[in-house]
């Protein structure tokens, strides 16, 4: 750590190098005498069930969903998964699948043949007025609107 220090202060040609070259032999002495690089098997089983949560939202986003349905993909309590959610990804579990259903309509949105009412339904949403006030909400215009734009941009 005093020759990185001292490197920086002098600062001579190509001293990046030397001191990453230093740094990777603390790396290595810290290695090879017992600091783990492991990564933690909670951290693993955590990734892994909103991994596997979200594949299931993903997969059956335009069909109705269940707070059961997706807990149960995670192996988690109906409380656990929400708590999960709102820890991990800093949203709400409806949030995120309401997000995500808008995401999708923006493809649909963009074809001439389809109208909004269909687009709200084969999203997963059951109303098309509250489909148009989340669109609203999330993209700052209505999906009519969105729908008019991208059109006139083929």
């Amino acid at each position: 750590m005093m020759k990185i220090n001292q490197l920086i202060k002098e600062n001579p040609p190509y001293y990046e190098i030397d001191i990453s070259q230093h740094l990777t032999f603390i790396w290595k002495n810290l290695i090879m005498n017992g600091v783990q690089l492991v990564y933690e098997q909670t951290e693993m089983l955590k990734n892994h069930r909103m991994k596997q949560m979200l594949n299931w939202i993903h997969t059956h986003y335009s069909e109705k969903i269940l707070l059961d349905d997706i807990a149960r993909a995670g192996g988690l309590s109906r409380s656990e998964c929400c708590r999960y959610f709102k820890r991990t990804l800093k949203k709400t579990l409806l949030n995120y699948v309401t997000d995500y259903r808008i995401q999708k309509s923006l493809l649909l949105l963009q074809q001439s043949e389809t109208n909004v009412t269909d687009v709200a339904y084969q999203v997963g949403f059951n109303s098309t007025s509250y489909f148009i006030d989340k669109f609203r909400k999330s993209m700052k215009m209505t999906p009519l609107a969105y729908k008019k734009y991208k059109v006139a941009d083929l």
